[in-house]
């Protein structure tokens, strides 16, 4: 009997070893699996973020990811002294044309296009121009085509961090700055030149563009400072936006504006002016919902700047 015995323990052994081990790798392909479920997980969640920080501002956007928001729920927020910028090509109409050989218009619209991504961050560009009887055409070719680098690094710009794209309208591109706490400086005014600045950016870069395109778009830019109220509007496409008499001021400095010029209001020369900002009086203006403002035109930053 002993053998016996002996043979049914190691029998027994074996089983409940090959049970032991099955059960092993079970877990070791669970636990793999969950892993990899997790990782994904994750990608998919910083995606998502990403998505949600392209639409929204990072305090806006870090709002909602921390709690569940009700479809018919209002976001906003009251800030006291923000900066607007409203920048146009006030002659893109006059570029854009649908003939068949650029494409019905789409490479008028591919090169506004270009344009604003250039102004919203660090980008490289290749572009090639084709030409026809009247117009130039940009186009976004391969690397083996007759093409420029055209490299800029604008909004995404470390010291222009207090800065926050609002919103482009048309070719009409809107920026801010002093949204929340973070970019606000009540004191030093930082995020008011910062504004200042990233628009003389824009007039040079435009003229960049138009050196290597072989077009003349011409720029208005305006700006104001005052009051604003920052909310988002939306459930299914949420959009960020600004809104008040500071914005709609702002939008009449680009509007009643001259063309390759900055535009900016009493208020902000004052602002400017005491930091060592070349500013000139352009005079009185007559603005649509205002009456006669007196404007200023922003030339350059403080010498040594």
């Amino acid at each position: 009997m002993t053998p016996v015995i002996l043979t049914v323990f190691v029998l027994a052994l074996y089983l409940h070893a090959q049970q032991v081990e099955s059960t092993a790798r079970l877990d070791f392909l669970w636990k793999l699996q969950a892993t990899e479920e997790k990782e994904e997980m994750e990608e998919l969640q910083a995606y998502n973020r990403r998505l949600l920080h392209n639409i929204l501002p990072k305090d806006v956007a870090a709002h909602f990811l921390a709690r569940e928001r009700r479809n018919d729920e209002l976001y906003y927020q009251s800030c006291e002294c923000v900066a607007v910028m409203f920048a146009s090509i006030s002659n893109f109409s006059e570029f854009y044309v649908e003939l068949e050989a650029n494409n019905e218009g789409v490479e008028c619209l591919r090169l506004l296009n270009e344009i604003i991504a250039d102004f919203d961050e660090v980008k490289h560009c290749l572009f090639v121009f084709l030409r026809n009887s009247d117009h130039s055409i940009k186009v976004q070719l391969g690397e083996n085509e007759h093409l420029f680098l055209l490299t800029a690094q604008i909004i995404s710009e470390e010291k222009y961090r207090q800065l926050e794209k609002i919103k482009t309208i048309g070719s009409t591109y809107m920026a801010a700055s002093g949204l929340n706490d973070s970019t606000y400086d009540k004191e030093g005014r930082s995020h008011i030149t910062a504004l200042a600045d990233y628009a003389m950016r824009l007039r040079e870069q435009m003229k960049y563009i138009n050196e290597h395109s072989f077009n003349n778009f011409q720029m208005k830019i305006g700006l104001n400072i005052g009051p604003v109220v920052a909310g988002v509007i939306g459930a299914r496409k949420p959009q960020y936006d600004i809104w008040g008499n500071t914005v709609n001021v702002a939008s009449r400095m680009d509007s009643t504006g001259v063309p390759d010029r900055i535009q900016v209001t009493t208020d902000l020369y004052q602002v400017l002016d005491s930091k060592g900002y070349v500013l000139e009086c352009r005079g009185v203006v007559k603005v649509k919902g205002k009456g006669e403002m007196t404007t200023y035109f922003l030339n350059d930053g403080p010498p040594n700047s």
